[in-house]
């Protein structure tokens, strides 16, 4: 594999990760403050953004070249 398409693909699962964990953080927000339901829909997202990162990051194998 290309190191600099799998440098991509790294980035791009980092990212999702990311907006996984915003989610989840705000659907934990809204749903204990203005809306069960609307809280729990953002975090369910989120959970699905979670898994489907963490399933990318393994993907892209765990060793990362210098460089």
């Amino acid at each position: 594999m290309d190191p600099a398409a799998s440098e991509l693909d790294y980035a791009k699962a980092k990212r999702l990760f990311v907006i996984a964990a915003v989610g989840i953080a705000g659907g934990l927000a809204i749903s204990g403050s203005v809306d069960r339901t609307t809280g729990g829909v953002l975090l369910l997202a989120g959970w699905i953004a979670g898994i489907a990162a963490l399933h990318r990051l393994g993907r892209t194998g765990s060793e990362r070249r210098p460089g």
